[in-house]
């Protein structure tokens, strides 16, 4: 059972891959069968990982004939960002709220190394966005892994998929925006560190202002 549950997540994380680096397209009809034969591995763990990959709604599923990468609409995106602001939000507030806890302390610590990496990657002639999408990405789980909240967790692993798609799908498009996000990244973290709960919130969800994405 624990091999197949480490070949499901296997599937599970090369496609999702692949799908937030956009080398598999939207509206692209994909056969199952290749995606088996590129893994090495029967067609159960990977047809697992797309049922799982349509219940995230990532992809849509056509029976006997593949899977093509759904194409988010301006309500899911709004959902998803609104979703996003809230558990973030309150995530940043509650460590604010607690800084002086030693767990508290240890993520703030983590996160000001995150930013140091972000940092790094933006010093490069050519910004790396995808590499700094997954930074973006794990800054603010980490942020949530802090609540140690486990409903919070699922709801927020549910939409995490659409989380990394549409950001990587806006700096791809605003690559020069890297830098503001970066500065946010900063702010938040200064302000978690002075305890500022009146703030931190608001500043979480300007730092992801939803109409932006409509941009791109």
């Amino acid at each position: 059972m624990a091999r197949v549950r480490r070949l499901q997540d296997q599937a599970y994380d090369y496609l999702k891959e692949k799908i937030v680096s956009r080398e598999l397209e939207e509206g692209r009809l994909y056969s199952e069968m290749k995606i088996t034969r590129a893994l090495s591995m029967s067609r159960t763990p990977v047809r697992d990982a797309l049922l799982r990959l349509n219940m995230e709604g990532l992809i849509d599923i056509f029976p006997s004939r593949g899977f093509s990468v759904k194409k988010i609409n301006q309500n899911e995106l709004q959902e998803t960002l609104e979703i996003r602001c809230a558990l973030e939000g309150y995530a940043a507030y509650a460590l604010a709220e607690r800084i002086d806890v030693p767990t508290a302390r240890e993520t703030l610590f983590w996160l000001g190394e995150s930013i140091s990496d972000q940092e790094q990657l933006l010093l490069s002639a050519k910004p790396d966005v995808a590499g700094f999408v997954e930074h973006n990405f794990r800054f603010h789980n980490k942020m949530i892994d802090f609540l140690k909240n486990e409903a919070i967790t699922q709801i927020y692993t549910r939409y995490e998929g659409k989380i990394k798609d549409m950001t990587y799908r806006h700096f791809a498009a605003h690559p020069d925006r890297l830098q503001q996000a970066f500065k946010g990244h900063v702010q938040i973290v200064a302000l978690i560190r002075s305890g500022n709960t009146d703030q931190v919130f608001a500043r979480v969800k300007n730092h992801n202002d939803w109409s932006q994405y409509f941009e791109a």
